[in-house]
């Protein structure tokens, strides 16, 4: 009778053994699944916009700033791209850079201070919040905004 308990107990050890390597396996797996929807595809938010007055009616006295990324598996492409009321653009490429998402959701990004000083990149951070991509920037006033990337078609 002893036997069989010991029996039993090794078995059910074994059964919880499997059933937690499982459970791992899909908290990794859905961890990593987390940006796949994102990879490879142009993502875009609009983070300002600026306009000024002008003596004579200026059809480009104003923009619109968006902060651009383009994901791959180990790199993000950051810009940004300003587009005047008259439909001029201009695009700032800020630079490449190796990115990773983290257990808790957030993107940490290897940013060049020096390539991001003045730029809405320079105080971005970036976190996954229901399978959606959102950016926290701080703004010289101190005011932190949420936005959200959508993608581009």
């Amino acid at each position: 009778m002893y036997k069989k308990k010991n029996i039993k107990l090794n078995t059910c050890s074994k059964k919880a053994i499997v059933v937690m390597i499982l459970f791992c396996i899909c908290c990794l797996s859905s961890h990593a699944q987390g940006m796949k929807n994102h990879l490879n595809k142009k993502l875009t938010a609009k983070v300002g916009a600026v306009y000024e007055e002008t003596p004579d009616d200026n059809p480009c006295a104003g923009s619109e700033i968006y902060l651009s990324l383009f994901f791959d598996k180990k790199q993000v492409k950051v810009s940004e791209i300003e587009i005047l009321t008259c439909g001029k653009e201009s695009v700032y490429e800020i630079g490449n850079y190796n990115w990773e998402l983290l257990y808790n959701k957030e993107i940490s990004i290897d940013f060049i201070p020096e390539q991001t000083k003045g730029t809405y990149a320079e105080y971005l951070s970036l976190e996954l919040r229901d399978k959606k991509l959102i950016a926290c920037i701080t703004h010289l006033n101190g005011k932190v905004v949420e936005y959200v990337f959508k993608e581009e078609k």
